[in-house]
Formats: structure tokens, sequence, C-alpha cells
């Protein structure tokens, strides 16, 4: 019984520091043979959060973004769909361009990331070669549709108003208030 209790409190002493530790990286999603990892999910929220921070959801709306993204590059892959080196390429070259327009000099730009140019480009060749896949996926299937704004205002027409989703009021008031300097003869007469 004894050798039990030790061999008990022996896995517990080494197992709660790891159970205890947060998960860095793991695969959250498979979306066909594509898996989206913690990392992917968490560099795209860390990149929105700050042009959208009233947004609570947004780390939710960026997994399923990903995943929306990976389905179809991932069907665009099943229809043999494909994208060329140099399309990736000249997305790649747009994409630096802007980064150095915005922070001034490659070499800013190295620093922030921390990586040469190469190491850059060569980090982002998978990515825009999903992205560029789901692009070309998204306008196939939606390069057929014809639907005029008179066909979406027919549609919601349509809906019964008890069916349709109910949104609180909100009101935004806001005032400017300025008070004048007044000198010790005003305060006196």
């Amino acid at each position: 019984m004894k050798k039990i209790s030790l061999i008990i409190f022996s896995f517990q002493l080494f197992t709660l520091p790891l159970m205890a530790q947060e998960m860095i990286e793991g695969i959250v999603a498979v979306i066909g043979d594509k898996a989206i990892l913690k990392s992917e999910v968490e560099q795209q929220y860390l990149q929105l959060r700050s042009s959208d921070v009233r947004n609570s959801n947004l780390r939710c709306e960026v997994m399923e973004e990903l995943m929306f993204q990976k389905l179809l590059s991932h069907h665009a892959e099943v229809d043999s769909l494909e994208v060329t080196e140099d399309e990736v390429n000249d997305a790649i070259d747009q994409r630096i361009e802007y980064f150095i327009s915005q922070i001034g000099s490659e070499k800013k730009l190295e620093d922030y990331f921390n990586k040469t140019i190469n190491q850059i480009r060569e980090e982002f060749q998978t990515i825009f070669r999903e992205q560029l896949l789901a692009q070309r996926m998204e306008s196939k299937i939606t390069s057929n549709l014809k639907i005029t704004p008179q066909d979406v205002l027919k549609f919601y027409n349509k809906i019964p108003e008890d069916s349709l989703p109910v949104f609180p009021e909100e009101i935004y008031l806001s005032q400017l208030v300025v008070y004048p300097l007044v000198d010790d003869s005003e305060r006196e007469r």
C-alpha cells in the first residue's frame, strides 16, 4: 500500500507542473489535409486586435476566417486549380513593398521581423499560395452568381418580422463643455 501511494504521489509530483503549463503550439483544427496551428490564429489575432479593439469575438472570427480559407484552398487543390510561382512571388513582392513603405526601409523591416528579406519571403510562400488558391476557388464558386440589390431586398422582405433578430437600441450622446475664463472684475460685477 505504501508503494502504491508513493507511486501516485511521485506521479502527481511530476505531472502537475506539466498540466499547469499552457500549450504553446498545437493543431487547433484540420480542414481536409490542412492543419491550422494555434500560432497562426494568435498571429492573425494580434495583427487585427490593434485595429478592432472593441470586438470581443475577434479570436473566434479569426479562427472562422482561417478555417474558411483552408477549406477553399483545400477544394481548390481537389479541383486542380493552380497558382504559379510567379503569381505567389508577385503577391509577396507587393506585400514586402507595402511593408517597406509603411516602415521606411528594408533594414527597418528586417529589424522589425528579426529576419532577412529572403527569410520573410520564404515564410510567406505557403501563406500566399493558400491565400491565392482560396481566392481562385471563391471566384470560381461565385463567378456565375448574378444577384441584384433588388433580389436581396425581396429575400429579406419575405422573412417574417418575428423571425428577424432583435437588436437593442443604442444612443450615443456627447457633449462639449467649455467653461469661460472669468476675471476678478467680472466676478465682482
